[in-house]
Formats: C-alpha cells, structure tokens, sequence
C-alpha cells in the first residue's frame, strides 16, 4: 500500500501564524510584569541594584615595638668532661651522680701502689744524683787545690766536665720524680669546676686508660646562658641604644617550656663577633641565675625581647588584604561610599593585622567584611560590627596577645655580666 504526504494548505499556515502570534503577545505581558516587579516601578523604568552592605575599618596607626619571642636554649658558662691520665683499676667513686660537686672534689680514685712506687725509685735516682754531684764537685776542689806541677791541665778539665754532667743528672733526676708525682697525683682525680656531676660511666673495679673516653662530665648549672638569634635589624637598633643610653642592658625575660614565666631578669653577656648570613641574624647570651635550678643546661626557652626603639606605622587588618595577580590591594570607601581598588605594600604581621609600609594613610576606611560583593566603583552601605568585643580596635585585640615584660616580678637589671 502506498500513502502518500498532503502538502500543508492554506487554512494550516494561517494557524501556524496565529500561533505565533499568541506566544510572542503571552511572552510580551509576562516579560512587562517581570520588569515592573524587579524595578518597584511603573513600566517601562530600568531596575534598579541594591548597593553591596559592607563592615568598614577605620585604618589606625601603632606602635610595632611590641616584646617578640624569639627560640633560645640554655646553656652551661663552663662544662667539663673527665677523662682518665694515667691507667689503673677505679678502687672507688666518691661522688653521687647527678650531684652538685665543690671544685677540688675528689671524684675517682684509682689504684695507686704502682705509682707510689715508681715516685719512690725517682726520689732514691735523685739522691743517687745528688751524691754523685757532691763527690766530682769535691774532686775538682782538691784539684784546683794542688799544686799546678802535680795536675795536669787535662785532669782539671776532665774534672770541670765531670761536675757539669753530674749537675745535669741531677736536674734529671728532679724533672722524673717530678712525672712520677704528677702520675700519682692523677689516680686521685677532682672536680676542677663547681657544678652538678652526670653520670659515672666506670665503677668499681673497672681498668681505665687515656683512651677509655669520659669517666663523667660536670656542668656549671648557676648561672648559667640563654643563646638566642636576634635579626639584624632588632640587633644594632639595641647597638644604637647602647650608645645613645649608656647603658649595656637587654630588656629581656624568658618563659620556659612549661609556660611559666622565669622571675628572673637576665643580664648581657656578649654577643656574636659575626652575622649570620644565611640568617641575617646575631647570636645573643644573656646570663641568668638559676639558684632554684629550673633552668636546665639543653633546655629550650621562649626569650621575649623588648625592642629598643619604638616603629610607630600603618596597620590593617588581615581580614581586609586582597591580592590579585598585580599584587597586594585592598578597597577603600570614600565619603561618598564609593569603593575603590587600593594598591598595598605590606609589612610584617603582628597577630592578626599586618603593617602597611605603603598605600594607606591613617583614617582612611577599608572593607572588612562583604568584599566578595564589591567592585571597583560601586556604591556601598556601610554598617557597624555588631559582636562581642566590638568596642575594642583590631589593633588592641592583635596586641593583647603578646608578652608583657613589665609583668615578670623581677630585680633591674645593672651592669655588664660579670
């Protein structure tokens, strides 16, 4: 069966246009409505944006020379490791480990039977010398005492070289005994410094060498060092004042690890003679008394430095800093509530603002909240930040974090470290 297609008449392409035309009169009135209800006004008026609301801050001024923590580590003034001078077998230790020794202590004793006797036979080789010498002296005395026809010239002088090698041998004879007794002095081996004593590594019984290592060290505990590494900049502004003061004084306090404050002020006791130049910074020790022991040799400390000068400068907050492939920027808002792009040059941070080398001037208003909706040339709506602790400024909350050094109970500080 074959069916063939009808070929669309007049009356279908009347309809076609009907339709048409109804669709666009139904898409004319719904658009109308659209506009009028976006707009709030009669038809016919462009609509119109509601302006971005926004939180401004007001750009301030403070002072930076806030105290800075920098990382130290306590350290002994003097630390001594004991190692064995002569070999023996130890026969007592008279210390107790972890103990505070006296200088002149006696630490180890080890055996000295043959050491005292060796000290023996130098003492009876110098008599032994010393006869000798008094002998070829008296010898020479009578010859130079005879008659010169009975002595001959060569007698005389191979007596004068007898007395002179005796004399020699004498002196020998003086330097080994004094060997033998340094030897024996060492089997008795003392504290040379004052400190706390580590632990014994020889006991009783145990056969020691030169070459057997540490037999135990002492560290000197009071007063001990605080090394820490100060930035170029913060180091010869103290330099500066130094010099301008007269005074030879860092303001410094230390917090140890457990988070409480050290009471006790410490004073300069020297620094570096290089700059660290991978760094840029300067090793700095300052002396502490330490007579309740709490600050450990090895130990690490937070050092809070007060800086010497004060750096009054721009700051903003964090929350208001923008960067774009063309740097760091930030948008001000004019008294006519007009946002605009504002390029930045930073700083340092300091909690949660950061300093403004360049691009702001104090009083100057920046966005601090509703960025995402603001453009270059766009009116805004400025509202207040209605939280808890509004009342304060960003500046006062960034600062409340850091150290107060008027707050450590301490004695002043005077004079160089003896």
């Amino acid at each position: 069966m074959t069916v063939s297609k009808r070929k669309p008449g007049r009356n279908d392409r009347i309809g076609i246009a009907v339709a048409v035309v109804v669709l666009l009169a139904v898409a004319f009135f719904f658009g109308k409505r659209y506009f009028q209800s976006g707009s709030g006004g009669p038809a016919g008026q462009a609509p119109m944006r509601q302006a971005p609301v926004v939180v401004l801050h007001e750009v301030q001024q403070a002072d930076l020379s806030v105290g800075r923590e920098y990382v130290g580590r306590v350290e002994p003034i003097q630390a001594v490791s004991l190692k064995p001078q002569v070999s023996g077998e130890v026969e007592k230790v008279h210390f107790r480990e972890g103990s505070a020794v006296k200088e002149g202590d006696l630490l180890f004793s080890l055996d000295d039977k043959q050491y005292r006797a060796t000290v023996a036979l130098r003492r009876a080789e110098l008599a032994k010398a010393e006869a000798n010498h008094q002998r070829v002296v008296k010898y020479n005395e009578r010859l130079k005492a005879a008659d010169s026809r009975s002595v001959s010239a060569s007698d005389i002088d191979m007596s004068e070289s007898d007395v002179l090698q005796s004399a020699a041998a004498v002196e020998q004879a003086k330097a080994a005994l004094r060997l033998a007794e340094i030897d024996l002095a060492h089997t008795r081996i003392k504290a040379p410094i004052a400190g706390k004593a580590g632990k014994a590594m020889f006991t009783r019984g145990n056969y020691v060498t030169p070459a057997s290592g540490n037999l135990t060290t002492i560290v000197q505990d009071n007063p001990v060092r605080v090394t820490f590494s100060l930035p170029d900049r913060e180091y010869l502004d103290q330099m500066e004042s130094f010099r301008s003061s007269g005074e030879s004084v860092y303001d410094a306090a230390i917090r140890l690890s457990n988070g409480e404050e050290y009471p006790v002020r410490g004073s300069r006791d020297f620094e570096s003679n290089t700059m660290d130049e991978k760094t840029g910074t300067m090793m700095i020790s300052l002396r502490f008394e330490n007579d309740e022991g709490r600050l450990v040799p090895g130990a690490m400390v937070r050092v809070l430095v007060k800086p010497a000068k004060s750096r009054i400068a721009v700051i903003a907050p964090q929350e208001a800093l923008l960067v774009d492939p063309q740097g760091d920027f930030v948008y001000v808002v004019d008294s006519s509530d007009v946002a605009g792009r504002r390029p930045v040059e930073l700083g340092e941070e300091y909690g949660t603002m950061r300093e403004v080398i360049s691009g702001l001037e104090p009083g100057e208003n920046v966005i601090l909240q509703g960025i995402q909706s603001v453009r270059p040339g766009v009116t805004v709506k400025p509202i207040s930040l209605e939280s808890e602790g509004a009342a304060r400024t960003p500046a006062e909350k960034a600062m409340e974090s850091d150290f107060d050094l008027n707050a450590v109970t301490s004695p002043d500080i005077a004079g160089d470290a003896q």
